[in-house]
C-alpha cells in the first residue's frame, strides 16, 4: 500500500495544481503512477461547455478521442459515472466482457490503441460543474483492481476540494483584471462561451444603452448590426481566424456617446480546466483610448514573459534587430518569440498585430536604458 509519504506527496500536488493550473498533467499523472495506470483525463463539463486536462503521457491519444467525436458518444463513462457515487469504479463494476466487447468506444477505439481499463470518479462542484477523473490503463496489464481503488479513494477527497479551491482562485484572478480595467477607466466584463456575463466591474455595470443584459445574464448590444458583429466574434473565438473583428463600433443612440466593444479572447483557458471564461469584453468610447497596461492584454493571450516582452517592444514600434539587442539575444530567437505572438493573438503579420493590438495598449514611457533581457520562454 502506499505509504504517508506517497499519500502526502499525491495530496500536495493536486492542492498545487488548484493553484498553478499548469501543474494540473504533473497531479494526474502522479495519480496514475500511484494506481499502475499510463495517464489520466481530468475534464470539467457544465451547460458553458467542457475543458479537458490530461497527463502529457496519453495527451495524443486524448487529442484523438475528442477529434474523432468520441467524447460526445462516450457510453463507457456514461456507465461509469451513472456507478460513481463517492468513489472509483473500474470497468468491471459497470460492464461485463461480453458488454465490453460490443461497445463501439472499447471495440474501436480504446482496445485498438493499446487501452481499455480505467478507474474514474465524479465530482460535482460547488459551482454546478461536474468534474470527472479517469485514470488509464494499458489492456495488456488487465484491469483495475479493489486495492488500486480503494487506494484512489482515500485521495478522493482531496481532489474534490482542490477542485473547489481551483474555481475559487480562478475567479479572484479574474477579479483582479477587471479591478484592473475598472482603475484604467475602463469598463469590462468576463463572458462565456454561450454569451452569458459571469462577472463585471461597477463601470460595466453602470452602463445603460447600447449594452443589454438580458435574462439569464445573456448580453446583447442594442443596435442590430453590432449585435451580429458580437454573436459572431463570440461563436468563433475557439477558431482565431484571420479577419474576425473583434473591435465592433457600436453606434451612439438618443444623443448618447457612440462605443467601441473589444472582444478580447482568454487563452489561458486551455490550461485552466475550471475556467468558464471564453473573453473578456472591454469597453470604450469613441473619442478615448483604452488606457491599459500591455502586459494585462499579454497575459489573456497566454504569453510567456519573454513573448510578452518582445510584443510589447514592437507595440513599442521597435525592430527586429533593435529587440535582439535591447534583450541582448539573436535576431533568430526574436523572430521566434514573434512568430508564437503572432499565432497566439490570430495576426498575419507584425502590422496586423500592430494595427490590433496598439489601439488597446497604454504604452508606458520609453526608457532608454532599458536594455535588459526577459526571460526564457
Amino acid at each position: 500500500m502506499m505509504d504517508a509519504s506517497e499519500f502526502g506527496d499525491a495530496a500536495a500536488m493536486l492542492y498545487e495544481a488548484a493553484a498553478i493550473p499548469e501543474m494540473w498533467p504533473a497531479a494526474i499523472a502522479r495519480l496514475s503512477q500511484l494506481a499502475g495506470c499510463e495517464g489520466g483525463l481530468l475534464f470539467s463539463h457544465s451547460p458553458h461547455g467542457t475543458n479537458w486536462m490530461s497527463s502529457d503521457s496519453i495527451r495524443p491519444l486524448v487529442q484523438r478521442f475528442i477529434d474523432d467525436g468520441w467524447m460526445q458518444r462516450n457510453t463507457r463513462m456514461q456507465g461509469l459515472l451513472a456507478h460513481c457515487g463517492t468513489g472509483f469504479v473500474g470497468d468491471h463494476d459497470v460492464f461485463s466482457d461480453a458488454e465490453m466487447a460490443e461497445m463501439p468506444v472499447y471495440r474501436d477505439f480504446l482496445v485498438p490503441n493499446g487501452f481499455g481499463w480505467a478507474a474514474a470518479t465524479h465530482v460535482r462542484s460547488a459551482t454546478g460543474d461536474h468534474i470527472i477523473l479517469s485514470l488509464e490503463r494499458r489492456y495488456d496489464r488487465g484491469p483495475i483492481g479493489g486495492r488500486e481503488i480503494a487506494l484512489l479513494d482515500g485521495i478522493r477527497p482531496h481532489l474534490a476540494r482542490a477542485a473547489v479551491l481551483a474555481a475559487k482562485l480562478h475567479m479572484q484572478r479574474a477579479q483582479v483584471s477587471l479591478d484592473s480595467f475598472e482603475q484604467a477607466g475602463s469598463p469590462a466584463a468576463l463572458i462565456d462561451g454561450t454569451g452569458n456575463v459571469m462577472a463585471m466591474n461597477p463601470r460595466f455595470a453602470a452602463l445603460q444603452g447600447p449594452i443589454i443584459i438580458r435574462a439569464r445574464d445573456k448580453i446583447a448590444l442594442d443596435d442590430k448590426r453590432a449585435d451580429a458583429l458580437l454573436r459572431q466574434a463570440l461563436a468563433n473565438l475557439a477558431q482565431d481566424r484571420l479577419g474576425d473583428t473583434r473591435s465592433i463600433p457600436v453606434p451612439g443612440k438618443d444623443q448618447g456617446a457612440a462605443c467601441i466593444i473589444h472582444v478580447l479572447p482568454i487563452r489561458r483557458q486551455a490550461r485552466d480546466i475550471f475556467s468558464r471564461a471564453q473573453a473578456m469584453l472591454v469597453v470604450t468610447t469613441s473619442d478615448r483610448e483604452l488606457m491599459i497596461e500591455a502586459s494585462l492584454l499579454c497575459e489573456l493571450y497566454d504569453l510567456t514573459r519573454a513573448e510578452a516582452a518582445v510584443a510589447n517592444r514592437i507595440l513599442d514600434g521597435l525592430s527586429v534587430n533593435e529587440i535582439a539587442v535591447a534583450h541582448r539575444v539573436s535576431r533568430e530567437t526574436v523572430r521566434s518569440q514573434l512568430k508564437k505572438v503572432l499565432a497566439k493573438t490570430a495576426c498575419q503579420s507584425q502590422a496586423d498585430f500592430i494595427r490590433s493590438l496598439a489601439p488597446l495598449a497604454k504604452r508606458p514611457a520609453a526608457s532608454s536604458g532599458s536594455t535588459g533581457a526577459p526571460p526564457a520562454g
